[in-house]
C-alpha cells in the first residue's frame, strides 16, 4: 500500500510470525490460522492516516499523496464486520493445513493478486 510502508511491514511481520508459529505448533497438533481483513470504513484509516501524516509528506509527493488518499477514501470494495466474522468462523472450523483466510471482497482480490505474483 503506497505511503504506508511501515504499516505494511508490520502486517508482513505478523504474517511471518503466524506462519512460523503454525509450523512450530503443528508438532503439538495445534492449528494456527491467520484472518486477513481488508479495508473497513469504520476504522477511519483514511482520516486517521491523513492527520498523522500532516506535514510529513514532501512537496514532491504532494500530488501523488492526494491521489492515494482519494483512492483510500473511495475504495472499490470494502470489508464488513460480517465478512470478518465469517472468515473467523471458517478458520476456526477448518481442519486443513490452510493458513490464510481473507475477509472481505477487497482482501480476497488482494490475496488472489498476491498468489499470482508469488509464483
Amino acid at each position: 500500500m503506497p505511503l504506508v510502508a511501515v504499516y505494511t511491514a508490520s502486517k508482513t511481520a505478523i504474517e511471518g510470525f503466524t506462519g512460523s508459529l503454525a509450523h512450530e505448533l503443528a508438532a503439538f497438533d495445534v492449528r494456527v490460522k491467520l484472518v486477513e481483513p481488508g479495508y473497513a470504513p469504520t476504522t477511519n484509516f483514511t482520516s486517521n492516516g491523513q492527520s498523522r501524516m500532516a506535514g510529513l509528506i514532501p512537496p514532491a509527493y504532494a500530488a501523488y499523496a492526494q491521489d492515494v488518499f482519494a483512492s483510500f477514501a473511495a475504495p472499490a470494495a470494502l470489508t464488513t464486520a460480517a465478512d470478518v466474522a465469517g472468515a473467523v468462523w471458517l478458520a476456526a472450523n477448518d481442519e486443513s493445513g490452510r493458513l490464510r483466510f481473507a475477509a472481505g471482497a477487497d482482501a480476497v482480490a488482494l490475496a488472489e493478486a498476491n498468489r499470482g505474483r508469488a509464483n
